[in-house]
């Protein structure tokens, strides 16, 4: 059976909609002892505080338009809760989208009223089974979404949050903790360019 061929196509409408969503929101990593003081306040948080803000490129901040100049501390962490969050979604997307290559789907029927299979949308691979999911399955994904967004928007603030949702940490360790968000970054943006 396919599971992940109907989860390929959520996660392609998740990755839309977060991508276009001003309310993205996700887990933001703790600070670092701060390395850079920014002018307008030495309290503010900067980009390099940030885990895994400069990893990739020889421990410089790539950022050529030099958007974080003009961030505030509640802009970098809507930035970070954003970028975790696309991450995710691309993790997921990478991970569904292999398992519906292996020719692995669900039994029965997507939809029942347009006589589409699960084994039809597999049938037709990840990206062209994407086409034969009627539209109203595509509206009932985008509204589950959209109020899943709104909800967790309106409890946890990314602006202010930052993605810190309250959930217990897999260690109470910092310095293991750190390596654990560092490890989610670099897999995320692995997965953000593995699944374009």
């Amino acid at each position: 059976w396919r599971p992940w061929g109907v989860v390929t196509i959520c996660v392609g409408i998740c990755t839309m909609l977060s991508l276009a969503s001003p309310t993205a929101c996700g887990f933001t990593a703790p600070l670092a002892p701060r390395s850079a003081v920014r002018s307008a306040s030495p309290s503010m948080l900067a980009v390099t505080d940030l885990v895994g803000a400069s990893t990739e490129v020889s421990n410089k901040v790539w950022d050529p338009l030099k958007l974080s100049e003009n961030m505030d501390e509640s802009n970098l962490k809507l930035v970070r809760a954003a970028e975790l969050k696309h991450c995710r979604v691309a993790m997921l997307a990478t991970v569904g989208w292999l398992w519906t290559a292996t020719g692995t789907h669900f039994e029965g029927m997507l939809s029942t009223s347009s006589g589409v299979s699960f084994a039809d949308v597999a049938a037709a691979g990840p990206l062209l089974g994407a086409a034969k999911v009627p539209a109203a399955g595509i509206w009932q994904m985008i509204a589950a979404i959209g109020a899943l967004e709104v909800y967790w928007e309106n409890k946890y603030p990314a602006a202010e949050c930052g993605g810190d949702f309250g959930v217990p940490r897999v260690t109470q360790d910092p310095a293991k903790f750190k390596e654990i968000q560092l490890a989610e970054l670099k897999n995320g943006r692995l997965a953000m360019i593995g699944i374009i």
